[in-house]
């Protein structure tokens, strides 16, 4: 088989070697420097028509007036060419001798030099005052949008500080009625027709007071997590035992806690997360299906993945699930859309996370993922 090298083009290596292209000149400064040049002829023509009445001093004067105008509206580049071109047009034809360059008279070698000067300096000078003008304008603008953004940020932080101090307020109003209510139902008995109804409202209303007092918690940032040592067996217990009653219509699978060792997490924010997913799938999987709970340990991070049997998630709703008040469509009457906000947001605190996504043999999974420190059981 026979090798063969080519070589790079010539154009390849002149585009490799050549420098970048420049920017190009704006059409706007183009304009500039076209009407500078007109201004000064312009100038230029009427002071040779007043020449005879004025002397060549006023056409320097002219220019001068001119140029400072022009500072205060054009880039550095077009000011800086009309004061060149007007030093030489003055020299041209109105310094003795005219229509050539050369200056006869040593005083009028001192004005010319004077005049190039004085019009450099007030073209260069006069351009800096214009762009440290437009600067300031937009340090300006800027500072007052700046302003106004963090008057809407203050007035959207005190419109949801008084949002959760009146959801707080309400919700501990709320639990000594339904204390009461509570009470009285035990002291009904299980004989009246309507005492099934009310302890099931009752306890909706609970739920619902408990998830508005936790959202609180989590948005105002001093929820603290107290890690200690216990069973993952004992969390699940503390975590299905309020919700016992929606549990009822189905079956309930754990695995992988059998052998797991000790954990030091917080076992009550653990518990009232796996409370919420496990009251999120009751609501939305079939009376009779199974609600699998899997649980593992892969090195210092613990794994609990919660599956149900129902419809599975909205198509891109993953995220969307985790929103504060979000209820998918086609969602079961009731319920508040907290529950997994107060999740994830309790997972966060205890440096972990969740996500959910549809099985893909049907049903919505819910993956937690913390890291804990374990210790092997005495």
């Amino acid at each position: 088989m026979k090798l063969t090298q080519t070589k790079p083009a010539m154009s390849d290596h002149k585009n490799l070697s050549a420098p970048p292209p420049s920017p190009p000149v704006s059409l706007a400064v183009v304009g500039q420097y076209s009407c500078g040049l007109t201004l000064v002829f312009v100038l230029a023509s009427t002071c040779w028509v007043l020449l005879p009445y004025t002397g060549d001093l006023f056409a320097a004067l002219v220019f001068l007036m001119a140029i400072v105008l022009a500072g205060t509206r054009w880039n550095r580049g077009p000011v800086l060419m009309m004061a060149v071109v007007s030093a030489l047009v003055w020299n041209y034809f109105f310094i003795p001798p005219q229509f050539t360059l050369h200056i006869d008279k040593p005083q009028d070698m001192v004005m010319f030099s004077l005049f190039f000067i004085v019009a450099l300096s007030m073209g260069h000078l006069i351009t800096q005052l214009h762009a440290r003008e437009a600067t300031l304008a937009q340090q300006h603008e800027e500072r007052e949008h700046l302003l106004a953004e963090k008057h809407r940020a203050e007035l959207l932080a005190e419109s949801e500080r008084l949002h959760r101090t009146l959801l707080d307020s309400v919700s501990h109003e709320l639990k000594t009625p339904i204390a009461i209510i509570r009470t009285a139902l035990d002291g009904l008995g299980q004989g009246n027709p309507y005492a099934k109804e009310i302890d099931t409202a009752n306890r909706r209303l609970q739920r619902i007071v408990e998830n508005f007092l936790e959202m609180t918690r989590v948005e105002s940032e001093a929820l603290e997590p107290q890690p200690d040592w216990c069973e993952i067996g004992d969390v699940l217990h503390t975590a299905t035992a309020p919700i016992q009653h929606e549990l009822a219509a189905h079956k309930l699978q754990i695995t992988g806690t059998e052998d797991m060792p000790l954990l030091k997490l917080d076992s009550r924010l653990l518990a009232q997360v796996l409370g919420n997913v496990l009251h999120n799938a009751t609501r939305y999987a079939p009376a009779g299906t199974t609600i699998e709970i899997a649980a593992s340990l892969a090195g210092s991070t613990l794994e609990l993945r919660v599956r149900d049997h129902g419809p599975g998630l909205p198509l891109g709703a993953e995220d969307q699930l985790f929103e504060k008040f979000y209820r998918a469509p086609d969602s079961p009457a009731g319920g508040t859309g907290l529950g997994l906000a107060i999740a994830r947001g309790l997972m966060r605190a205890m440096k972990g996370d969740m996500e959910a996504h549809s099985h893909p043999t049907g049903g919505a999974e819910f993956v937690l993922h913390l890291p804990v420190k374990t210790r092997e059981a005495a």
